[in-house]
């Protein structure tokens, strides 16, 4: 059936999904489609930095910065997925180039390590004392040889806390378990996590480089837009490079945002799929326009 396909410009790992009608083609296939954006292109290339680094005793790690919708989390995960864990025959663990977990909605330091156990694969099924399993964590990261440990959502533990003893006592927390296991580490969130590690020198000098997402400009999002047409499962190519009314429309609608893109795409798909066209045009993307793409704090009056 895939010969009746007229999407030649479909990359290859996609073309698979073509034969699945309806909306079942989207939950099958959409979490492959994604595409780096120059300021997650910047990211991964500090991510390897942080990734590759010889062992320190005061590691050099990272802040990904960025408002909402600018792909910090996709950027993360997405670096996780290009570096998946390798067995080590040689041992009974796997060797994890890095790892991704979100940080916990409080500041305790015994659910981020219980939450770094389970990336690792390797839950405790007892709860021993703080000080037990802060030595268990930093053996069972050392042992796997984690490259780099990447903490995303880190803005949110300090939503109730504003700066109180607890959340100061995390931070001096964070800053000896980076030390203690040689590795640097990462934290994602929006701006505000900027001016949470800079309250504490400590912490602040074990991650003082900066990579800040941003929406991209017009220029860009042509380029990105034109990369993300050849992972749409479409059975008909949109040829958008000649439809400057469909990129003027996208780019209105998303500022420049990749999340928002991407719900776009998601939701333009849905209405090329249903509807037999199975490409978007200018009618498609009228379809979709009214549709949630932003929250409602920033929907305007």
């Amino acid at each position: 059936m895939s010969g009746y396909y007229e999407n030649g410009a479909l990359r290859p790992e996609m073309q698979e999904f073509l034969d699945i009608d309806g909306r079942e083609r989207l939950y099958r296939c959409w979490d492959r489609v994604w595409v780096p954006t120059p300021s997650t292109k910047e990211a991964f290339l500090a991510l390897q930095d942080c990734m590759n680094a010889a062992p320190s005793t005061k590691p050099r790690g990272l802040i990904i910065a960025g408002e909402a919708d600018t792909g910090k989390s996709r950027t993360l995960t997405a670096f996780r997925d290009l570096n998946p864990p390798q067995i080590d025959l040689r041992t009974e663990y796997a060797e994890f180039p890095a790892i991704y977990l979100t940080a916990p909605d409080n500041p305790d330091p015994v659910i981020l390590l219980k939450k770094i156990l389970i990336e690792l694969g390797h839950p405790l099924r007892y709860n021993p004392s703080p000080a037990d399993l802060r030595s268990h964590v930093i053996m069972m990261l050392k042992s796997c040889r984690v490259g780099t440990v990447m903490i995303d959502e880190v803005h949110d533990i300090q939503r109730d806390n504003r700066m109180n003893s607890k959340l100061v006592d995390f931070l001096t927390f964070m800053k000896s378990l980076i030390n203690e296991t040689g590795r640097p580490f990462v934290v994602g969130g929006t701006h505000e996590v900027r001016d949470l590690m800079a309250s504490d020198d400590q912490i602040a000098g074990r991650l003082n480089r900066v990579v800040k997402l941003k929406p991209f400009t017009l220029a860009e999002f042509v380029k990105v837009l034109l990369s993300f047409e050849r992972m749409l499962p479409l059975r008909r190519a949109s040829v958008l490079r000649s439809s400057e009314d469909v990129i003027q429309a996208l780019y209105s609608l998303s500022q420049g945002y990749i999340g928002r893109l991407n719900y776009l795409l998601h939701d333009a798909c849905q209405v090329a799929i249903e509807s037999g066209e199975e490409r978007i045009t200018a009618f498609t993307i009228d379809k979709i326009k009214d549709r949630s793409i932003v929250s409602v704090g920033r929907r305007a009056a």
